[in-house]
């Protein structure tokens, strides 16, 4: 069984949307375990930058930008999982 890549970016302020992301990922690492690899970036890194993002918190699933700018519900993001492999 592959994993799915997740990367996460967050600000460097640690804004609502990016509590609420954060811990919507622990949810979803808690749930689903080693089906998922979850990486997380702090600020405009060298990776923000590759990925011309251009807001946070921001997350790429299997190298496709997904969500930009927002934290997603549960719902929205393990179906994005789902639609990049997840099994």
């Amino acid at each position: 069984m592959s994993k799915v890549k997740l990367e996460a970016f967050f600000s460097n302020t640690n804004d609502s949307n990016d509590v609420l992301l954060s811990r919507l990922l622990e949810d979803i690492k808690n749930e689903l375990g080693d089906r998922v690899k979850i990486a997380t970036h702090k600020g405009q890194n060298e990776v923000f930058q590759e990925y011309c993002l251009t807001a946070t918190p921001a997350v790429v699933i299997e190298e496709m930008i997904k969500i930009v700018g927002f934290c997603p519900s549960r719902e929205t993001l393990v179906s994005a999982l789902r639609e990049s492999g997840l099994e």
